[in-house]
């Protein structure tokens, strides 16, 4: 990409944030999504959206959008702080409110990608904190990177059909059995705070139910035990053994207090017997139904088992910053703390699917999914 050497009213900004920078492509080539606040970018100009991209290889700029995206790409370009990375891409993403720089390190689709490591079976939640492993350097396999935005763009503004359509998006901790949930379907979380580059929604999870031809599971089943309970001898309370996404959320609820091993260690053993459990499960469990009830979401009626599987790992795929997903997690998303890696590297609160591939085909299915919708 050809820039020029015509001088920017930003570079003087952008190189005084270099060793910031610097910090944070570590992160990002270890594979976790980096992010740091760049709030005396706003103060340089007047802009009606500060989001802008930046993509750069070794020392070239092979990519950028807006003058004062272009100016960060030349000057971190020009450093030389991505060299020691000569293989990978490096994706620099301004917010759209100028406060927050987004880098993700992507794999050089240039090359043939090398296969990622297969997420692990959820029975891994239990290592002690003190053994976690290191988060691995991961290679994903990305079509292109202008085909994820364009993907991505694509899948946000079907959801944002669907939520025209629904009358707008829910909250869990509002919801019962009689709030309408169709019987079969798949759900998308979305959680105050995170947002994309342009300052919409973000979603954090996706989920469905009954994907094996023994299961009566229903999605409210399925919702209702992410929600937790609203009455009974427990209001408040709920059953993390029973929900996956309670755990994980609960880990890094755990973590981000630094609450004591123990309590970790009760809490990811599903095995552990009421009477050997950790009494400060009772107030954790409270605080994930907190959590989890305010999130805004959708969901969606698909009646056929092939489809709702089809649609949920996709979904994730596409989404994954593991895979090139576009929209980083905030700075102080609570996914950050979370016990496994799959998480914290993908900006979403899913283990599954989160380094696969997704088939540009299933937007199709779920447009006609929703276009069908009543």
């Amino acid at each position: 990409m050809q820039t020029g050497n015509v001088a920017s009213k930003y570079d003087d900004y952008w190189t005084d944030q270099l060793d910031q920078i610097s910090v944070q492509l570590q992160n990002a080539a270890a594979g976790t999504p980096a992010a740091l606040p760049v709030p005396g970018l706003a103060r340089s100009g007047e802009r009606q959206s500060w989001h802008g991209t930046a993509e750069i290889r070794a020392r070239e700029l092979t990519q950028s959008s807006g003058a004062h995206a272009t100016s960060l790409g030349k000057t971190v370009a020009a450093s030389g702080i991505c060299t020691q990375w000569p293989e990978r891409l490096f994706r620099f993403m301004i917010s759209a409110d100028g406060q927050t720089l987004m880098i993700a390190a992507l794999a050089d689709h240039h090359r043939d990608a090398r296969s990622a490591p297969r997420p692990g079976d959820d029975s891994s939640l239990t290592r002690p904190r003190g053994k976690r492993q290191s988060i691995p350097r991961y290679e994903p396999n990305i079509r292109d990177s202008d085909n994820n935005r364009s993907d991505t763009d694509d899948l946000y503004r079907i959801l944002d059909r669907l939520t025209a359509r629904s009358g707008g998006l829910r909250r869990l901790r509002d919801c019962t059995g009689a709030s309408g949930c169709p019987p079969q379907g798949i759900y998308f979380f979305y959680e105050d705070g995170e947002s994309r580059a342009d300052g919409s929604r973000r979603i954090v999870r996706i989920g469905t139910h009954a994907l094996t031809q023994t299961s009566t599971a229903t999605l409210w089943n399925r919702l209702r035990q992410h929600r937790g309970y609203l009455g009974g001898r427990n209001p408040g309370g709920g059953n993390h053994r029973g929900s996956v996404f309670r755990r994980h959320v609960g880990a890094a609820l755990i973590r981000r207090a630094s609450l004591p091993d123990d309590l970790l260690r009760s809490w990811l053993d599903r095995h552990r017997q009421p009477a050997e459990r950790n009494p400060r499960e009772a107030d954790t469990e409270r605080d994930v139904s907190r959590y989890i009830g305010a999130m805004p979401f959708l969901w969606l009626s698909v009646p056929g088992r092939a489809d709702r599987g089809y649609l949920e790992s996709n979904t994730i795929a596409l989404l994954s910053c593991r895979t090139g997903g576009p929209d980083l997690p905030s700075t102080t998303w609570l996914g950050r703390f979370a016990e496994r890696a799959e998480i914290s590297g993908s900006g979403l609160w899913n283990i599954h699917h989160v380094t696969g591939q997704h088939d540009p085909g299933f937007l199709h299915r779920l447009a006609r999914i929703v276009d069908d919708h009543h």
